[in-house]
């Protein structure tokens, strides 16, 4: 299985960039993608270990759960 390389803008906007075999090189892509574009305001750039692009998207992806405050039901 592949390392997916996502962006994740403000708006939880989540793009597909990239993709490596080898989890050093993804994790030297994602660094420097964040080195070099530390000034965008609420982007986040993310890597992944999935099957395929859906399901890392999937697993990106915010759930109610996040949100949700325990108790508040």
């Amino acid at each position: 299985m592949p390392f997916f390389i996502f962006k994740i803008s403000a708006d939880n906007k989540i793009e597909y960039l990239d993709e490596e075999e080898k989890y050093r090189l993804a994790r030297e892509k994602v660094r420097n993608l964040r080195a070099t574009h530390a000034t965008d305001n609420g982007v986040n750039y993310r890597m992944i270990f999935a099957n395929s692009v859906g399901q890392g998207e999937t697993l990106l992806s915010p759930t109610e759960h996040d949100e949700k405050i325990i108790g508040d039901d």
